[in-house]
């Protein structure tokens, strides 16, 4: 069931003016809780949020996240602007219903709702902001743009190509025949998106780099990346689609989509495909020479070890989701270790994390927007077991 933003609105206004009808509400409930209409209430709240002094970054918003904190004490949640329609034992739709206000309120009138103290910053300590949209540009003579505060505007004009930001995306336009090469990075805490001058989109996440020309002639379409990317691949039989990955993997295609995660610091180059068909071979070595690849189909994901003599590994029925997080503006801990959710904080927060003696293993299961600060996300993961200390940017872990 899907709900018009304009019904959207009304009804969100309704509850912040407090003249939402119990009909009414429960429409609101059930369409909040849709699935569906995850697009139109994250659309219709960002709007909201571009029209306040608050910020001017529309905000993702993890309805299951905030439920957790919302129910997670027996104390009730107060707002100065808010009123409270049911009591606990409505428990269903009173989680979402109160979520939905405290966050309608702090969009819609520019004022945080009262929320828990778990989830609130230490006053005493710098507040580490989320990553954002930015990246360098690096020009084929080596000069080099900064991406970070262009909204709109041609940013170079080389030989067959113009490249241009168009709404905070890197579009390429093909303006003859001449071959030049450009690299797009990201450092820690910046992601950004590009469109190659065959219409391929591609989603960079932190601390990574792609390499490309602009403008595609020959046999193939190809493009070397370090870090992570999702790609939407043009299709175009005649001339395949590769991503040479850390030189190590190579990725073919002909129109697809899938996402790539190849960073320096892992031991693994993952492919993992959303859509369509790709194969996934090894460089090849005299140790690998013979091993031909591996054909995915969607759902599935190749594991290639940069450490090890191994062919490429096939794993099933990946959950896409996780995978797709990052792009998606969130951070899924799905029984992840330790390390692994330590390297994305590294990642987009752009901090230093430091291990004690004697960290015990654990793992930690959960979902959160990656717009909010990490001041407000740590609290959240040591109710989860983790234990810690934040000093300046860097994080430090303690038994």
């Amino acid at each position: 069931m899907t709900i018009h933003q304009d019904r959207l609105g009304y009804l969100l206004h309704r509850y912040q003016l407090k003249q939402i009808s119990w009909e009414e509400m429960q429409e609101l409930f059930a369409n909040i809780n849709d699935g569906g209409n995850e697009l139109v209430v994250q659309q219709f709240l960002g709007e909201k949020l571009d029209n306040t002094a608050v910020d001017s970054t529309p905000v993702p918003v993890d309805w299951e996240f905030m439920f957790r904190y919302v129910t997670q004490e027996e104390k009730t949640v107060e707002s100065p602007g808010s009123i409270h329609f049911m009591k606990r034992t409505w428990w269903a739709a009173a989680a979402v219903i109160v979520l939905a206000g405290l966050t309608a309120i702090w969009l819609l009138t520019g004022r945080p709702a009262s929320v828990p103290e778990t989830v609130s910053a230490d006053r005493t300590q710098t507040i580490i902001q989320p990553g954002r949209n930015g990246a360098m540009l690096t020009l084929s003579d080596g000069s080099t743009v900064l991406l970070d505060t262009i909204r709109n505007g041609v940013v170079a004009l080389q030989g067959g190509s113009r490249a241009k930001v168009v709404n905070g995306i890197l579009v390429y336009e093909k303006t003859g025949d001449e071959i030049a090469f450009n690299t797009m990075s990201t450092p820690k805490g910046r992601q950004y998106q590009l469109a190659l001058p065959d219409g391929t989109k591609v989603w960079l996440n932190a601390a990574s780099s792609i390499r490309f020309p602009t403008v595609f002639a020959g046999k193939d379409r190809s493009v070397h990346l370090s870090g992570e990317a999702y790609f939407e691949v043009a299709k175009n039989r005649e001339m395949p689609f590769r991503v040479i990955a850390r030189n190590n993997a190579e990725v073919e295609v002909l129109g697809t989509h899938f996402n790539v995660c190849a960073y320096d610091n892992e031991t693994m180059i993952n492919t993992t495909l959303l859509e369509g068909s790709v194969r996934m071979n090894p460089i090849s070595t005299a140790a690998n020479m013979a091993d031909p690849g591996m054909v995915l189909k969607p759902g599935q994901q190749g594991r290639l070890s940069v450490t090890e003599k191994a062919p490429v590994q096939l794993m099933e029925n990946v959950d896409t989701d996780k995978v797709m997080a990052w792009k998606n503006g969130l951070f899924n801990f799905e029984e992840a270790s330790l390390q692994e959710i330590m390297k994305q904080l590294e990642r987009w927060y752009d901090i230093e994390v430091v291990y004690e003696k004697n960290i015990p293993e654990i793992a930690l299961t959960g979902k959160i927007t990656r717009g909010v600060t990490l001041n407000k996300l740590l609290p959240a993961l040591a109710k989860m077991g983790l234990h810690y200390k934040l000093e300046g940017r860097k994080l430090i872990l303690l038994p």
